[in-house]
């Protein structure tokens, strides 16, 4: 009798966005998901941590101050010991990274409540997230299973969040494709690998951003030698750091046409 093997989905890379529409996801994150999950994305994209790794972060690991400013990977925590190893904080993110870690994040919510005023029902509240000064960032509710916040409860969030981004968008005349509605936590990284690429940064200097392992190509032009001062280098070389360059104005159509040349280049490669 034939054996019976159990079919799985493959699962499909987190669609990433043009580096516009990710400052408008953000803020719409921050103002419709809260600080705190906004907080946690913003990391995934500035400096391509995955969701589980940003979520494990504690405040010690965090070194603004460094000669290279950096964040540290420890590999510690369940969820976050894929990669091990250092992330460089360009600097386009760090007087913002200071800022949040100095005066914590706030911002004016509006939702609709059975007691609120007017028409349509309406109360507006101030939401704070106040970063602790050590241990866990984000940490979870007492007497949770582990001492941070879960990956689902980030990922539910902006499961929930992405469909409505996209019909506000749409609303709004923006033409946007529709992977934008299946927006996932992984999806600043993504974006972020990505704009490296874009702006010219060498496979070698961005696979040792993200901290990726060599995979199945070996073509990797000796990137496991490079040192995070070399990356400091060549990030600072790149024009994002400066000034706003024909990247950024890309439609998200041409971002993901992009993607899918990169994607078929790379299975050519391990073919």
């Amino acid at each position: 009798m034939a054996k019976i093997t159990k079919k799985t989905k493959s699962r499909k890379q987190a669609p990433a966005l043009p580096i516009r529409l990710w400052q408008v996801w953000l803020k719409w994150l921050l103002e419709h998901a809260g600080p705190r999950i906004f907080f946690v994305v913003f990391l995934t994209g500035a400096l391509g941590l995955r969701c589980s790794e940003a979520l494990a972060l504690k405040r010690e690991d965090i070194k603004l101050d460094a000669e290279v400013p950096k964040v540290r990977i420890t590999g510690d925590t369940l969820g976050a010991k894929r990669s091990p190893g250092d992330v460089y904080v360009r600097k386009q993110h760090l007087k913002q990274l200071k800022s949040y870690l100095r005066d914590g994040i706030s911002v004016e919510r509006t939702k609709k409540h059975k007691h609120g005023k007017g028409k349509s029902k309406t109360v507006t509240t101030t939401s704070v997230f106040k970063l602790p000064t050590s241990g866990y960032i984000f940490t979870s509710r007492k007497n949770a299973k582990r001492p941070h916040l879960h990956y689902m409860s980030v990922y539910s969030q902006v499961r929930k969040e992405a469909p409505r981004f996209y019909n506000n968008l749409k609303k709004s005349g923006e033409k946007v494709c529709e992977d934008v509605a299946k927006l996932r936590p992984h999806s600043g990284r993504a974006t972020l690998i990505t704009e490296l690429m874009g702006e010219g940064l060498v496979t070698a200097m961005s696979m040792k951003y993200a901290r990726h392992a060599p995979g199945s190509f070996k073509v990797h032009l000796g990137y496991s030698r490079l040192s995070l001062a070399d990356v400091k280098s060549a990030c600072d070389k790149l024009s994002t750091s400066r000034k706003p360059t024909h990247w950024s104005t890309w439609s998200t159509k041409e971002l993901f046409k992009a993607q899918k040349e990169i994607t078929k280049e790379l299975s050519m490669r391990t073919a």
